[in-house]
């Protein structure tokens, strides 16, 4: 399996979780703490603090209006031997399949133990997006 394939699989598995609203897979996709850098601030979460974050994160989604999350793997670069650095489009969908919000994020993952992770993410796109539409 070649380090693309590794890739689209883990966000295809990232996107479903989100789609079954299933916080602790999502958690278990990252690493035990993740790097935010955003327009405000840098700041870390442990796993638990994620998960928490998720929990809010997907209620925030059902009072957008979300229904269906898409994701699509526009690029994966292989940094270093077990480091790579994928960019995803995601469009979150309502109930008549409706775009009610569109970005692209940038994630660094980490494989260990045989597993890929996430160390880092980037989200200034979805926070733009959602405060364009004014939900934050």
């Amino acid at each position: 399996m070649t380090t693309d394939t590794e890739i689209a699989a883990f966000f295809a598995s990232y996107v479903e979780a989100f789609a079954n609203n299933d916080a602790d897979a999502i958690a278990e996709l990252w690493e035990p703490v993740g790097l935010f850098p955003s327009p405000t601030g840098n700041f870390a979460m442990d796993r638990q603090a994620f998960r928490h974050h998720v929990v809010t994160l997907l209620d925030f989604y059902r009072q957008q209006g979300v229904v269906t999350p898409v994701g699509e793997l526009l690029s994966a670069t292989l940094l270093y031997p077990q480091v790579v650095e994928a960019r995803m489009a995601y469009r979150m969908l309502g109930k008549g399949a409706e775009t009610i919000a569109a970005w692209d994020h940038i994630y660094v993952l980490r494989r260990s133990d045989g597993h890929w992770r996430i160390t880092l993410t980037i989200s200034d796109g979805e926070l733009a997006a959602w405060k364009e539409l004014g939900a934050i």
